[in-house]
């Protein structure tokens, strides 16, 4: 099995991340005591890649690969930004650009302006940080940690991850909500959630959100806060 997982000497920053990008493989790099092996990873990027797909439809596709792959990563390990940085910035930067931009451009400063049709992309999407809410921005760590939630690290159904991230909308207010750290609560909003129109969803999150102040969720059953979601709505629905 070959070493193909690294971490980065250092993180990057905001204001480093266009000089990162140009030097690429170039970057100062620490190799991992333990050998984690990307081939089915890249097999996936390359058919992606190959097909033409594009922007919110890579999520689906690269899920669960990507947690195969690091699942059985050290807990620090998955924490550290400096590997996160490595998969976005090092190895798979192209990934970044046509997740949020469409497509790859010429040079790394012309991708985060606005021109030729193209939207900027924010470099927290390269970066993250060391926070719930930065997992939830830094491309790959965002399918990760959604995943680990949902189904932890020794589980092999990923429908339910799949369906995730056919909402951006309720990924999005997961990842920004305590809350969202809780397991129980992933797997009944999106359930629950996923198949709703945006609206709906933003609608449910902030349900839950405002009853969180009220009821311990880290204490509760699936069914329960199923219930507890769902016996709100009616209460609102009779008043």
């Amino acid at each position: 099995m070959r070493k193909d997982l690294h971490r980065l000497q250092s993180p990057i920053s905001d204001q480093g991340l266009i000089e990162a990008l140009r030097l690429g493989r170039d970057l100062p790099v620490i190799s991992l005591s333990r050998s984690i092996d990307l081939r089915s990873l890249d097999e996936v990027i390359g058919e992606i890649t190959e097909n033409g797909i594009r922007e919110s439809a890579l999520d689906s596709h690269l899920v669960e690969p990507l947690h195969r792959s690091l699942r059985d990563l050290d807990e620090s390990l998955k924490t550290d930004m400096r590997i996160w940085h490595w998969l976005t910035v090092v190895r798979y930067p192209d990934v970044v650009w046509l997740r949020w931009r469409g497509s790859v451009p010429s040079d790394p400063e012309e991708g985060f302006v606005t021109g030729n049709g193209h939207r900027p992309v924010p470099a927290v999407r390269f970066l993250g940080t060391p926070s719930i809410n930065g997992h939830g921005r830094n491309t790959f760590a965002r399918l990760f940690f959604a995943a680990e939630r949902l189904i932890g690290s020794e589980g092999n159904d990923y429908a339910l991850v799949r369906r995730l991230f056919s909402s951006q909308e309720l990924h999005l207010g997961l990842s920004d909500r305590e809350y969202g750290l809780l397991p129980t609560v992933n797997r009944v909003l999106t359930r629950e959630l996923a198949d709703l129109p945006d609206l709906l969803v933003r609608s449910g999150v902030r349900r839950l959100n405002a009853l969180g102040g009220s009821v311990c969720l880290d204490h509760l059953e699936e069914e329960e806060i199923s219930l507890l979601l769902h016996d709100d709505e009616r209460m609102r629905e009779s008043t």
